[in-house]
C-alpha cells in the first residue's frame, strides 16, 4: 500500500456520516470477505464488491469498509460495503453524473493512436501557438496557490498537461479527487507517490473540514446541475482551512466578449450574403462545413451566467473574479494559428487579460473564481 495514503488518514472521511477512517486488519479484511461471500454485505447501491479485498478503510464502529484498488481509495458513497440489512439513504450518482462519468472513463480519457487523450483532441487546440497560449493559461493558477502540505485537486482527471503537474510543485501532497477510475489510474503514472488518489464525489468530500492547505476545481463545476453547483463550491469551502486559496475555472453561458467578436467577424459574411442576395447568386457553403466532423459521446453540461453566480454563489461565500481564458476553444483554433498574425493576436489577447484580468473575467468566457475563507470564530 501507498504510503501517502498511510500518511493521509487523519484527513480522510466516510463521504456517508464524516466519520473518520481507519485501515482495516488482515483478521478483518477476512471477516469482511466473508459476510461479503455469503451476500450479507454489498455496495451501498447494492451492487455486488469483489470477491476478495486486499486492503480496506472502515469506520471505527466497523459497520462501513471501503475498498482500496491499486492504491486508489474507492470512496464514492455509493462504494460503501455495509451490511445488506442497515438501513441505508438512498446514495449513487445522478442520472446526468452517469452520463459525464461515462463520457471520461468510456472516452475522454482514453488514448487515440497518436498517444493523446480523446479528452485533449475534442476540447483543446494542440498547435504550437494555441498551446503556449494555453500554458499561459493554466500558469495563472499556480501565481495563487501558494504553499504547503495537502493541495486538493478535485476532478483532477488524468492531469494530461506538463504545466498541470507544476500545480502542485510547492506541496507535499497532491489530493486528486476524481469519479472516473481511467483518470486517476493514469494520473497515478503521471504523479506516483506524490499523489494521493480517491475516488470519490465533489458534492460530498471524503476529507476533513480544515484540512487542505489549497483547492482547485478545473473546468469541473459547470458539468453539474445547478443545484448540485452551489453544493460542490460549499464542499470545497468546508474542506479547505481559513485563508487558504480556493481556485475554481468556470465557463459562463453568456460572454459578452466573445458574442461581440463573433459580431465582428460575422458582418463582413453577411455583408457579401447580401449582395450575393441581391444579385441572384446563390449562398455560398465553406467546403470545411459541408461535412460533420465525428463529434464525442454526449457529456452533460449545464454552465450559468454572472447573475446566477451573484445570487448563488457570491452570496454565499466570499468570493472574487479573475481570468483564465477570456476566449473560446473555438476562437483558438480558429485565429491562434501558426503564423505572424496568429501569433500577434494571441499576445494580444494574452496582455489584454493580464492587464484587466477581473474586466476578461466578467465579460471573456473562461473565468476563475478565487475564494476566500475567513477565520471561524
Amino acid at each position: 500500500m501507498s504510503p501517502t495514503i498511510q500518511n493521509s488518514l487523519s484527513i480522510l472521511r466516510c463521504p456517508l456520516t464524516g466519520s473518520p477512517l481507519e485501515l482495516l486488519s488482515l483478521a478483518r479484511l477476512d471477516q469482511i470477505n466473508a459476510l461479503i461471500q455469503q451476500g450479507l454485505w454489498g455496495h451501498a447501491d447494492a451492487t455486488i464488491p469483489p470477491a476478495q479485498l486486499a486492503n480496506a478503510l472502515g469506520t471505527p464502529d466497523g459497520e462501513i469498509v471501503y475498498r482500496i484498488d491499486e492504491d486508489i481509495v474507492c470512496l464514492l458513497p455509493q462504494m460503501a460495503i455495509r451490511p445488506r440489512s442497515a438501513q441505508a439513504e438512498t446514495v449513487g450518482l445522478r442520472p446526468e453524473l452517469k452520463v459525464v462519468q461515462a463520457f471520461y472513463n468510456e472516452f475522454g480519457w482514453v488514448k487515440s493512436d497518436a498517444g493523446l487523450f480523446n479528452d485533449t483532441t475534442a476540447f483543446t487546440e494542440t498547435r504550437h501557438c494555441a498551446r503556449r497560449y494555453q500554458v499561459r493559461c493554466n500558469e495563472r493558477i499556480l501565481v495563487h496557490l501558494g504553499q504547503g502540505t495537502h493541495i486538493l485537486d478535485v476532478a483532477s482527471g488524468a492531469i494530461p498537461h506538463a504545466e498541470y503537474r507544476e500545480h502542485s510543485r510547492h506541496y507535499r501532497t497532491r489530493i486528486c479527487v476524481d469519479f472516473s477510475i481511467r483518470a486517476l489510474r493514469e494520473a497515478r503514472t503521471r504523479i506516483g507517490d506524490h499523489g494521493l488518489f480517491i475516488l470519490g464525489d465533489i458534492t460530498r468530500l471524503p476529507l476533513a473540514s480544515d484540512a487542505i492547505d489549497a483547492v482547485m476545481s478545473l473546468h469541473t463545476i459547470y458539468h453539474l446541475p445547478p443545484e448540485e453547483q452551489i453544493k460542490a463550491c460549499d464542499e470545497l469551502m468546508r474542506v479547505v482551512r481559513p485563508g487558504a486559496p480556493v481556485l475554481v475555472v468556470y465557463v459562463w453561458r453568456y460572454s459578452p466578449f466573445m458574442r461581440l467578436t463573433e459580431g465582428l467577424r460575422r458582418f463582413p459574411r453577411f455583408v457579401r450574403r447580401v449582395f450575393r442576395s441581391l444579385r441572384g447568386h446563390p449562398a455560398v457553403v465553406p467546403a470545411a462545413l459541408k461535412s460533420a466532423a465525428a463529434s464525442p459521446p454526449a457529456l452533460f453540461f449545464h454552465p450559468c451566467d454572472h447573475d446566477w453566480f451573484v445570487a448563488h454563489i457570491a452570496a454565499r461565500h466570499p468570493v472574487s473574479l479573475g481570468v483564465w481564458s477570456a476566449v473560446t476553444s473555438e476562437f483558438q483554433s480558429r485565429f491562434f494559428t501558426d503564423d505572424p498574425r496568429g501569433r500577434l493576436l494571441s499576445a494580444f489577447v494574452g496582455k489584454l487579460e493580464d492587464t484587466f484580468p477581473r474586466w476578461c473575467g466578467r465579460m471573456g468566457q473562461y473565468p476563475i473564481w478565487r475564494f476566500s475563507k475567513a477565520a471561524s470564530r
